[in-house]
């Protein structure tokens, strides 16, 4: 029984250290291109439209996804109110952490649609 009980607390330690691991040490993403996986990444579709994605580590919030991704809309099309939404989606990335006893699934915040600019 004892060698159970052991065996429990480090296979919880273990899912512990890889869930720090994927969360990583640094703070919320901060509003940047993306590189490395985090950050804004956008392309045209054609005059005009544009896809516009949004990827955040665990500690950057849903709503600070969303903002940064309106941002980086605002940017592109020359302000908040010269483009309209075609299609969003925030649901996130899922993810697995695999430890050696178990697979813990974690959703990363992320936003990733499709813009078009307003014509001046």
């Amino acid at each position: 029984m004892r060698g159970t009980r052991g065996r429990s607390f480090r296979n919880g330690v273990c899912a512990s250290v890889a869930l720090l691991l994927l969360l990583g040490c640094a703070g919320p993403t901060p509003y940047q291109k993306r590189s490395q996986g985090e950050g804004y990444f956008d392309y045209e579709i054609m005059p005009g439209m544009y896809y516009l994605s949004f990827q955040a580590n665990g500690r950057t919030s849903h709503s600070t996804v969303l903002t940064y991704w309106h941002r980086r809309a605002a940017e592109i099309c020359g302000g908040e109110d010269r483009y309209e939404i075609l299609g969003l989606d925030t649901s996130g990335t899922r993810v697995v952490v695999d430890t050696p006893s178990l697979l813990n699934p974690y959703t990363l915040p992320m936003a990733d649609g499709r813009i078009r600019c307003k014509p001046e």
